[in-house]
């Protein structure tokens, strides 16, 4: 008879006591790694300590504004001169017994979801380093001032923006009617991109109708269609105008040399001369046209184009004031 050694049993109890036994030798390592993790974690929430920025922190501002990790300190009567949001924010009955908000860095008035950099450029118009002359001069620039101006009633130095915007070169037609679409832009220059997508010979390319949005890019379509019907139609009509009018031109032409010969004419080819004048003077030959000075044509072609039928045509498809 065989002895059972007591090591040789495989107790259920006893094989958890010496997992638990060992799960406790590695709670250790367990708990400094957690540890360390944890750490980690608070120092990516937790960001660095505020930076005051290089040009807009002025000793003698009366305003302290964060945004992201940048202290900004300003004087609160340009906000409250410019903006209507500002002037409305500051009118409201302040906390008593506790700091105000944008007294101190450590009190500052704090903006989320606005980079630094777009406030930076917001501050280059309402504090212009030069007289005259501003530092935004790209799409880039003065659509981060609109779009800022825009939020917060900025009014003036939107009208700016715009203005800038309109006076740049290179601003592609998709470019300007989002630009209009967003921050509510109408007249000529909006009109302008929406006539070049409507008459270029190429249609919409895909990242275009991506970024115009479908219900843009149909009308866009149909417009394209609907001109380049239209001027097929006037091309068939002008060429017959064109020839029946070259045809009238002759006939004047003819007759006027006739007249002009009749004087010299015996009477038996004076009294042919009249039947035939009475004859030609049953066609339907245009009088002449009474000739017209420089500035009568001048005046002519500005009224006549205005407001063009597919300028009309286009503003009305997009509810684009004309006027402004």
């Amino acid at each position: 008879m065989r002895l059972l050694n007591v090591c040789d049993l495989k107790i259920p109890a006893l094989t958890l006591c010496c997992r638990r036994r060992r799960s406790v030798r590695g709670l250790p390592y367990l708990q400094a790694r957690t540890t360390m993790m944890r750490h980690v974690q608070t120092q990516a929430e937790n960001p660095p300590f505020p930076v005051p920025h290089n040009d807009y922190y002025f000793e003698d501002g009366n305003l302290v504004i964060l945004v992201e990790n940048t202290l900004f300190k300003v004087f609160r009567s340009t906000f409250i001169r410019h903006s209507a949001v500002f002037r409305d924010l500051f009118n409201l009955p302040r906390p008593i017994g506790g700091a105000t908000e944008g007294s101190d860095d450590d009190h500052p008035l704090q903006f989320s979801g606005t980079s630094a950099v777009d406030f930076e450029r917001l501050l280059w118009i309402l504090y212009p380093g030069n007289c005259g002359a501003w530092r935004a001069g790209t799409i880039e620039e003065w659509t981060s001032i609109l779009s800022l101006a825009t939020r917060w009633e900025f009014n003036d130095i939107r009208d700016l923006a715009i203005r800038q915007l309109q006076t740049l070169h290179g601003v592609s037609p998709v470019d300007k009617v989002i630009l209009a679409r967003e921050y509510e832009i109408s007249g000529r220059w909006v009109l302008s991109a929406y006539m070049a997508l409507c008459e270029r010979p190429e249609p919409l390319s895909i990242p275009e109708a991506s970024r115009l949005g479908l219900e843009t890019s149909m009308r866009i379509a149909q417009l394209r269609e609907q001109l380049r019907a239209s001027l097929r139609k006037s091309s068939r009509i002008g060429g017959y105008h064109s020839l029946t009018q070259s045809a009238a031109v002759r006939h004047a032409s003819i007759a006027s040399s006739i007249l002009a010969s009749a004087g010299k004419r015996s009477p038996t080819e004076r009294q042919q001369w009249g039947i035939g004048k009475s004859f030609l003077y049953q066609c339907d030959v245009p009088a002449p046209a009474p000739v017209r000075t420089s500035h009568q044509r001048s005046v002519a072609r500005k009224g006549a184009t205005a407001i063009p039928g597919t300028a009309r045509l286009v503003a009305e498809a997009f509810g684009i004031d004309i006027a402004g």
